[in-house]
């Protein structure tokens, strides 16, 4: 009669399953999922009435639903100089809707719609409304189970035309509540 034989555990076949436990984060590694609030700083590269680089700001509320989907309203800050006038200060609210992979890393693609509504002097025409159209693409990332890192490039078509636009870069911090 013969016996299978014994299997003992080698240093080699453990090797692959140290990996894939460290790699691949178990459920419960995860942040947990729920509302967060992110407020982030970059740079807002645009191309309105002239063309340039100005710091920027943006605070977002996002609120995830159906396991990949966030839905997300916020609003950013910039204030480019313009080629007629002196500085103008932008604001820009927007709602959005972003697919996201469910990740301690998280990618995630999303598109927006909302308003920018540019503050100027009035000898230069006053106030201003454009509608804005965005694409973004950016990563989350879990630090701990309330408090994260957000990284995003923001892609903006300005005006009914889209003659004006923007690329905004931008890096921060979140916090989940």
């Amino acid at each position: 009669m013969r016996h299978a034989p014994s299997y003992k555990p080698t240093i080699a076949s453990l090797v692959p399953a140290l990996l894939f436990g460290h790699v691949l984060p178990a459920r419960a590694q995860l942040p947990a999922a729920g509302p967060t609030l992110s407020v982030a700083a970059g740079a807002s590269q645009f191309d309105l009435s002239g063309t340039g680089t100005t710091p920027m700001v943006a605070v977002r509320v996002a609120l995830p639903f159906a396991h990949v989907f966030i839905a997300e309203g916020g609003a950013a800050l910039a204030r480019p100089d313009q080629q007629f006038g002196a500085t103008t200060t932008l604001v820009i609210p927007e709602v959005g809707l972003q697919v996201q992979m469910p990740r301690r890393i998280a990618p995630y693609l999303g598109v927006g719609i909302g308003e920018v509504l540019d503050f100027r002097d009035k000898q230069y025409g006053g106030t201003l409304h454009n509608l804005t159209a965005s694409g973004a693409l950016g990563v989350r990332a879990g630090l701990t189970a309330r408090a994260g890192a957000i990284a995003e490039l923001r892609v903006r078509g300005i005006g009914s035309e889209f003659n004006g636009s923007a690329a905004e870069w931008t890096v921060g911090g979140l916090w989940r509540f």
